[in-house]
């Protein structure tokens, strides 16, 4: 008994002696104030960017899906100005929809200069540069690295966007892509006997 009273008396002397300090001195007083909007002001703005947050995921820009496999130049016209306002992007030879996030890839976004390309080389070198080239590029001259990267990327849009196709090498002929087709798999590995 004599100990939950000594803890008691313990809590009491603490919060005695908080407010004591804050009663004889009002800058403490006002602290005090100032802290307490402060902290729920900032629960606030937390709870309302993770709600938001949720809200953006599940933008629906309301155009039909696409699967198609694409050159650099049919690429190129997939840059948020044609008509439909559609967005691509091409990594590591797979062709994504990031139409959704406009406020990212649009013409008024933070990376503009990626809409429509072939950004491969601009995910490992962290650039932001226009790829004005129209030549294919077979990315072979990439390190092991640096392939590793482009993996890294290849998989962080596969799970963020819809994949819409792969960009084809000059010659090459379109796949013919079918509704019932399972277009996120890969192709079989036949074993050899």
């Amino acid at each position: 008994m004599a100990g939950s009273s000594r803890a008691m008396d313990q809590s009491t002397n603490w919060y005695s002696s908080f407010y004591n300090s804050i009663k004889q001195t009002p800058i403490n007083f006002a602290l005090v104030i100032v802290s307490t909007i402060v902290f729920f002001k900032v629960a606030r703005l937390t709870r309302r960017r993770c709600q938001n947050r949720g809200k953006k995921q599940k933008v629906d820009v309301g155009l039909p899906p696409l699967r198609k496999d694409f050159t650099v130049y049919e690429l190129s016209e997939y840059d948020g100005f044609r008509e439909d306002g559609r967005i691509l992007v091409a990594i590591n030879f797979n062709v994504y929809d990031v139409s959704r996030a406009v406020h990212y890839y649009g013409p008024e976004g933070v990376y503009p200069t990626y809409a429509g390309r072939d950004i491969s080389r601009n995910l490992i070198h962290f650039s932001v540069d226009l790829n004005n080239s129209m030549k294919f590029d077979d990315l072979s001259d990439l390190s092991i690295s640096q392939m590793n990267t482009l993996r890294e990327w290849d998989q962080q849009y596969k799970e963020k966007y819809p994949l819409v196709g792969k960009l084809l090498r000059p010659g090459e002929q379109p796949s013919n892509y079918t509704d019932e087709e399972d277009f996120e798999s890969e192709p079989e590995v036949q074993q050899m006997e």
